[in-house]
């Protein structure tokens, strides 16, 4: 498994892993618009098959995590682990010290692989989703751990 930057002919398989891992996924029209506006951008591939992606910001000295994804025949491979060590190391190599991400509170799932990977909650958000859910919002917490 490789971890590299994001090219545009990646883009069905982010989509077709997007609309696989949520219930409300980003359009592909809000992808795009991440990517051009500068936005990290790496996927996880085997082979010639993209297998998880990770979307994320560095802006005003903070790192923010937008989606992390795998494809479900790749869960439990440690490809968001993989991803989200990428992109740790990217925020370090950029002297960024602060990284949130934000979680519906009903992905348990989630919730718990960011807390295997060093997350720890800070705050919840009520309706922060279109359909109203919170958010759990999450910050780095092993920024000197971080590879």
């Amino acid at each position: 498994m490789i971890i590299r930057d994001f090219l545009l002919s990646d883009l069905d398989d982010v989509v077709r892993i997007e609309y696989e891992a949520f219930d409300d996924p980003y359009p592909v029209g809000i992808l795009l618009q991440l990517y051009n506006a500068g936005a990290g951008f790496l996927v996880a591939q085997v082979a010639q098959t993209i297998v998880g992606y990770v979307i994320f910001w560095i802006k005003e000295g903070q790192g923010h995590i937008i989606v992390i994804a795998v494809d479900s025949n790749y869960q439990d491979m440690k490809v968001g682990s993989l991803l989200l060590e990428k992109t740790c190391f990217i925020f370090k190599r950029n002297n960024i010290n602060t990284v949130f991400l934000e979680v519906r509170k009903s992905n348990i799932r989630a919730i718990n692989f960011y807390k295997r990977n060093g997350f720890v909650k800070i705050n919840e958000e009520d309706d922060y989703y279109n359909d109203g859910e919170s958010a759990i919002i999450m910050q780095y917490s092993n920024y000197d751990d971080c590879i």
